[in-house]
């Protein structure tokens, strides 16, 4: 398993105070959780908790505790810009598939639903070692919006054991609000942009206020863009605030109600960016 030049990496864990060594999650590797020596990247890194080693051994107890999570974040996917601009050939059979045109997929699709606890940062997942194991008809709603279960399950065991076994929903309903949750986006005027503007670039200033037109400032202040590729021009992903209690029969003016907004809709992106189309 290598590190992929130009993607971000999580950072979990760092060997010790201005140590050289760094505990990344890299989702394809199983484990995911690999040793990586500081100096392979360009680290940004904040060191949080106490030097003393009771604190630290609670704070990670609590940080692994489930369902005492206080919000939300929705991580949704633009699959063309995601499987064109990461170097996945020949690791995600939806991507090598998508780029050589045996799939269309022009809907958003999803990256997971990942609970979070404030004190924790980005360190409050994996609660407990439940095993993924959903129904049949729960993988067929699932594959047109997480092409990976076309292929296989792994990316889906990823996302349920770090995120899903935090909260109390069993796999199959877990997985299936999140479906509902990704279709309203993609019915959304969010949906409708992206495919409107398939192979164009958009200034990202513009895309924000049309949006507002008709989603409402309120729904988009809690939409962050995220992009990949030189300059951060792709756009691959939308991280998307969410409150603590999701009902995923809400409109998506009540289902963001509560949730604290994003510091900025551009997100790690640049200006301009480019709305990749499917296929090279």
């Amino acid at each position: 398993v290598y590190t992929i030049p130009g993607r971000d990496y999580e950072v979990l864990e760092i060997n010790k105070v201005d140590g050289s060594w760094i505990l990344l999650d890299i989702e394809e590797a199983v484990p995911s959780r690999r040793w990586v020596a500081l100096e392979c990247g360009v680290p940004n890194i904040s060191v949080t908790g106490s030097t003393n080693s009771d604190s630290e051994v609670s704070n990670t107890g609590s940080c692994q505790t489930p369902n005492t999570y206080d919000s939300h974040v929705l991580a949704l996917s633009w699959q063309a810009g995601f499987c064109e601009h990461y170097n996945y050939s020949g690791r995600k059979e939806e991507c090598d598939n998508l780029n050589s045109g045996n799939i269309v997929i022009t809907n958003i699709t999803i990256h997971g639903l990942w609970p979070n606890k404030r004190e924790c940062g980005r360190n409050y997942g994996r609660c407990s070692n439940e095993p993924l194991s959903l129904e049949p008809e729960t993988l067929r709603t699932l594959a047109p919006w997480m092409p990976n279960f076309y292929y296989s399950s792994k990316f889906g065991e990823h996302e349920w054991s770090k995120h899903g076994t935090c909260q109390a929903r069993t796999d199959d309903e877990y997985f299936l609000l999140i479906q509902k949750l990704a279709k309203q986006f993609d019915d959304s005027a969010l949906g409708s942009f992206l495919r409107t503007n398939l192979g164009k670039d958009v200034n990202v200033a513009v895309m924000e206020e049309s949006l507002k037109e008709v989603m409402g400032a309120n729904v988009v202040n809690k939409i962050e863009l995220r992009c990949v590729g030189k300059g951060k021009k792709f756009v691959n992903e939308f991280w998307i605030n969410l409150p603590k209690e999701i009902n995923g029969q809400d409109t998506l003016a009540e289902l963001v109600n509560g949730a604290t907004d994003k510091h900025n809709f551009r997100g790690n992106c640049a200006s301009e960016i480019h709305i990749e189309s499917p296929g090279i």
